[in-house]
């Protein structure tokens, strides 16, 4: 079964999930922040070695494995072994992990694009998955603010502030890659009947989730824990819908 582009889009995700935790400091923020954390990022990357061919399985179930050594650690609260851990497991995803996706389905990396187009995919590919990691870090840590982990408001706010930018890029690329082939979506004889695909991922990553990044940024500021949260979950589900037509169109 073809599970394309959801592998892809979620190997994107949870490799992003676990930079963004990496870079979190260990001195102020206690293991007990990050093992909950991690889980969810063993359990997906499980999931992706199920549905992965058998000739590249491996590769996932030892990240995989990687991402439970960590957790261990971070359980056991030796934040330095549980931190080393998880970086192997996030190079090693971030790298290894999306190449070999994008190896097996040749699809969603087509030959024949020029060098420039190919820059710009690739580039659409690992900010639509970072959007989505960070705000999911971003949650993790707003929450974090009120159980006592450790996590201060600054670190909240600059991880918001970088959701922001990461967002404002990630429009950038998409106008791009429309701008250097608007005819294969938009032009007659594309293979889209209708441009309602293409508008509702221009909508989705040009207008919505840029506001959802602006407000997310305003209400952080204003100390409103619940409407952040539910602003970064909101981020996360239009993050999502729009990463997935966006491998489809191969934008």
């Amino acid at each position: 079964m073809d599970f394309y582009p959801f592998n892809l889009v979620l190997a994107v995700i949870v490799a992003s999930i676990t930079i963004f935790l990496g870079f979190l400091p260990t001195r102020n923020i206690r293991s007990e922040f990050f093992a909950p954390q991690i889980v969810p990022c063993l359990f997906i990357w499980a999931c992706i070695a199920f549905v992965s061919p058998s000739a590249i399985r491996h590769y996932y179930f030892f990240i995989c494995f990687l991402c439970f050594a960590s957790w261990l650690q971070f359980r056991r609260d030796r934040s330095l072994s549980g931190k080393m851990w998880l970086s192997i497991a996030s190079g090693l995803g971030i790298s290894v992990g999306v190449m070999l996706i994008l190896a097996v389905t040749p699809r969603a990396y087509p030959p024949g694009l020029s060098d420039l187009n190919r820059s710009l995919l690739l580039a659409s590919i690992y900010l639509g998955g970072a959007v989505i990691g960070l705000a999911y870090v971003c949650h993790a840590l707003t929450q974090g603010l009120s159980n006592r982990s450790g996590v201060t408001k600054d670190q909240v706010q600059r991880y918001v502030g970088l959701l922001v930018g990461l967002v404002v890029v990630r429009a950038g690329v998409l106008l791009a890659l429309l701008y250097q082939t608007p005819e294969k979506h938009f032009g007659f004889g594309s293979r889209m009947a209708t441009p309602i695909q293409p508008m509702l991922l221009l909508g989705c990553i040009v207008v919505i989730l840029p506001v959802l990044a602006f407000v997310a940024r305003r209400v952080t500021r204003s100390g409103s824990t619940v409407q952040a949260t539910s602003v970064f979950v909101g981020i996360c589900f239009v993050g999502i819908l729009a990463e997935t037509l966006a491998r489809l169109l191969v934008l």
